[in-house]
């Protein structure tokens, strides 16, 4: 199995909202995306339970035909767990998706042990997902192919920066077998966790410095440019509840995000998103409402055909816009 062709690799949550984004994408998107999968947890449903209901779901929104990378650190923590490693993947393969095991340095031996197992049966090879500070201790990555006794020419490697931007000029001389691994990957979600701070009912302007840190740096001379990866516009870290969110529209354009947030969702500001849609599609930045399916509902939202919708929904429409300009994004640039 290869991933060379995917020329982004979008990391979600399990959640309806991306997996609604997923499950209406162009098919030329599709066949260029791999998406990276991060399994949430759940708070009263049984792991087993939990997990086959999630691969069922991703069988509905992502299909068989494509791989994804599938990450259960939400589910066991930074050590790994055998049991839960073993549940999912056992369900990925049940329902016939194409699953990537996600392989972290912190995995302890157990851990590495069964995704060993799971790598040699579903002959698909893993992506390890390493921090830019794994670099100063290369013998961290050296260990985990050890562990999982394969070469790096069936590995992805993904280099996260997390919150920040990159620093590809610094840190790529640093990847070890630079020219070995079966596709190089770099991440950053610079979207901010929380936008209680912005006022309401105005536009605002966050910049995308995870593709802006990434433009700059496979432009310049890199010993092998990476894929680009983002967080869309959800911040890293572990899946939350949406609790009482705000209204908003986060709209990606070419170096920024348009923001606008209202009102308490469980204050009844839903309303408020029908004058934010129409205000987008008025917008130089608007799309049109063919280019996502995200943009087609909002467009609908914005002349009242569609309803205010939800935390959920407003999360969809604009993952939806985002994957797709991401994807046209990357082409304009010759990536």
């Amino acid at each position: 199995m290869s991933t060379r062709k995917a020329t982004y690799v979008p990391i979600l949550k399990t959640k309806a909202g991306e997996r609604w984004a997923l499950s209406h994408l162009k098919s030329k998107t599709r066949s260029r995306i791999a998406p990276l999968m991060e399994f949430h947890d759940h708070k009263t449903k049984a792991l087993g339970d939990h997990v086959g209901s999630t691969c069922e779901a991703l069988e509905a929104a992502w299909g068989c035909d494509y791989p994804f990378y599938a990450d259960t650190v939400w589910l066991h923590g930074g050590s790994g767990s055998p049991a839960t490693i073993a549940a999912v993947f056992e369900s990925t393969e049940e329902f016939g998706l194409q699953a990537i095991p996600v392989v972290r340095t912190t995995y302890e031996d157990a851990a590495l042990d069964q995704l060993r197992a799971v790598v040699a049966e579903n002959e698909r090879g893993c992506l390890l997902r390493v921090t830019p500070s794994v670099l100063h201790t290369p013998q961290l990555i050296v260990n985990v192919l050890d562990a999982l006794e394969i070469l790096p020419s069936f590995v992805d490697l993904l280099l996260d920066y997390r919150g920040r931007a990159m620093s590809l000029a610094e840190d790529v001389v640093r990847v070890p077998h630079i020219d070995e691994w079966r596709s190089f990957v770099a991440a950053s979600g610079v979207f901010p966790a929380s936008l209680t701070n912005l006022p309401k009912n105005k536009w605002e302007y966050i910049r995308r410095n995870d593709w802006l840190s990434w433009l700059g740096g496979v432009e310049g001379e890199l010993p092998r440019a990476p894929i680009f990866s983002d967080y869309t516009m959800r911040s890293p870290g572990a899946p939350t509840e949406f609790g009482d969110p705000r209204v908003n529209l986060r709209y990606a354009a070419s170096d920024r995000w348009s923001v606008q947030v209202g009102g308490r969702h469980k204050e009844g500001a839903a309303p408020e998103i029908y004058p934010m849609c129409r205000q987008l599609i008025q917008r130089d930045e608007y799309s049109g409402d063919d280019f996502s399916k995200g943009d087609e509902v909002i467009s609908l939202v914005a002349n009242g055909e569609e309803s205010s919708g939800g935390p959920t929904q407003w999360l969809q429409w604009c993952v939806s816009h985002h994957i797709e300009f991401v994807v046209n994004q990357i082409s304009a640039a010759g990536a």
